[in-house]
């Protein structure tokens, strides 16, 4: 073999020795490039899972609270239907008030006051001959009538007390009261 023969093949042999250094060191830096990858593909994943399970808990707790005042607004319907069908049943008990009490209520209201000669007492139909018959107030009209309670008048001027006006005008203040005593509250 030649010189040169031998420098070829040494230029060889070192081609290939460099070519497997640098195949090695590509499989190394492609290994190091995909373990990269992977890793930041896991982390990106577990940021989305975690994103996702976070989103999870709180549409979970948002759902929770939207049932919770659908319940609640439920409840409170319920309460104010009953609120309103007790205070119904509470006009309808004093519209059929018997007339002992009725007249206990007048005196009550208007004690024994004596009415002007301008003051008209206007009672239900059903009560005007145990009114009269009272001698209690003499101005008791004999053209009108209520349907609960009464009405005084005096010209232009009428004081209403029908129980359905009472009631309605007390029922701000006894609400309350009558909701703790229905519900226990």
């Amino acid at each position: 073999m030649s010189n040169l023969e031998n420098i070829t093949q040494k230029i060889l042999e070192d081609g290939k020795i460099e070519a497997a250094k640098i195949q090695e060191e590509s499989k190394e830096n492609n290994e190091k490039i995909i373990k990269s990858k992977i890793a930041e593909a896991n982390e990106k994943a577990e940021k989305i899972i975690n994103r996702a399970n976070n989103e999870g808990v709180l549409l979970k707790g948002r759902i929770k609270s939207e049932a919770e005042l659908e319940a609640r607004d439920k409840v409170l319907a319920a309460k104010r239907e009953v609120l309103d069908k007790t205070f119904e049943l509470a006009k309808e008990r004093l519209i059929n008030i018997n007339e002992n009490d009725y007249m206990n209520f007048l005196k009550n209201k208007l004690g024994n006051k004596l009415l002007k000669d301008s003051e008209v007492l206007i009672v239900p139909e059903r009560f005007k001959e145990a009114v009269i018959k009272s001698g209690l107030y003499s101005n008791v009209s004999q053209t009108e009538s209520v349907g609960s309670g009464f009405l005084l008048k005096d010209g232009n001027i009428v004081t209403n007390y029908s129980f359905e006006s009472l009631l309605d005008f007390m029922r701000d203040d006894i609400e309350g009261e009558v909701a703790r005593v229905l519900f226990q509250e």
